[in-house]
């Protein structure tokens, strides 16, 4: 951890360097793709829920990234959505969905991802304490995450990468029933999705980075379009500093923008997600990959992914 001089967050997580080379026995090993000097790539997927189907096959020994290795990888550092909670505190909130990831969800979670968003609208799906448990296993297991905390100001610290003299920092809020998962000044919870407090945040930790990207939960599930609202506060994000905005929660894709030259991917859809009588006959995605070099635009590139019948991804272009 380093503090932030300049700016109003107590103070920045920094990841450095590349993920480690893992291996066990019953495990092909790890490796993943470096950038060459003066640029960093950071790669960015939409919701991970690892109960139910995806619960299933891990619980039976499958590795539910193992088919989308060389996409998660071929990246410096890689962020996703966690859709559900860790561990096994907390009881359950009387709701439509709740999620439990199941219990070896860590270390395939650990295999993969540099970061984790914990802002979204199922992270307090076994309240409070079991929030605070999920972030202590993430702890653990070494794997920082952003946009959840003891208190409000832990759930708005943007999480910062660092390679090749090169940060990014990343920013966190939950836009949907954001109200019922907020953290308090005192109290856990989830950074909501508030424009004077996202701006701020962007803001603050641009001063701190040298590109900063906002990962939002927002927007109406099941639509091909973002609302206006959610267009007009990409851009005001932007032109407070972001060099790019990832967006997730509508389970589908949506459009790309592109203001001041910077990508806006309003959602990436589902990465790893079972199926409900009410949903599409099949889920699809994206994993979009921004490179960063100073002095430059950044750049998106997106891959597809399909998930199969226990909502596991594989890429699109596999078929």
């Amino acid at each position: 951890m380093r503090a932030a001089r300049g700016s109003s967050l107590a103070w920045l997580l920094v990841v450095a360097g590349a993920m480690p080379r893992v291996t066990a026995a019953d495990e092909v090993a790890v490796v993943r793709r470096e950038s060459p000097p003066g640029r960093v790539a950071v790669a960015f997927v939409g919701d991970i829920m690892l109960d139910n189907g995806p619960g299933h096959a891990i619980a039976s020994g499958r590795d539910p990234f193992t088919a989308c290795a060389d996409l998660l990888l071929d990246a410096d550092f890689t962020v996703g959505n966690l859709e559900c909670v860790l561990g096994k505190k907390g009881r359950q909130v009387l709701k439509a969905y709740t999620f439990r990831a199941a219990t070896d969800s860590p270390r395939h979670l650990k295999r993969y991802f540099s970061g984790l968003s914990v802002a979204n609208n199922h992270a307090l799906d076994f309240g409070s304490e079991g929030l605070v448990e999920c972030l202590r296993i993430l702890a653990a297991e070494g794997i920082p995450q952003v946009g959840g905390g003891r208190d409000l100001a832990a759930a708005r610290r943007p999480l910062v990468f660092e390679k090749h003299g090169i940060r990014v920092a990343v920013v966190a809020a939950n836009g949907f029933q954001a109200a019922a998962s907020a953290a308090g000044e005192a109290t856990p919870g989830i950074a909501p999705l508030e424009e004077s407090a996202i701006l701020a945040d962007i803001a603050a930790a641009r001063k701190a980075a040298d590109f900063v990207v906002p990962l939002v939960h927002w927007g109406p599930e099941l639509v091909a379009e973002p609302d206006a609202a959610d267009r007009a506060l990409a851009r005001r994000m932007i032109e407070v500093g972001a060099a790019a905005v990832i967006g997730s929660h509508p389970h589908v894709t949506q459009t790309v923008d592109v203001h001041r030259g910077c990508p806006i991917v309003y959602s990436l859809g589902n990465f790893v997600f079972d199926y409900y009588p009410v949903d599409p006959p099949e889920w699809t995605g994206w994993v979009a990959t921004l490179t960063f070099a100073k002095g430059q635009p950044v750049a998106l590139d997106t891959h597809a992914v399909v998930l199969d019948a226990a909502g596991l991804p594989r890429p699109a272009s596999s078929e």
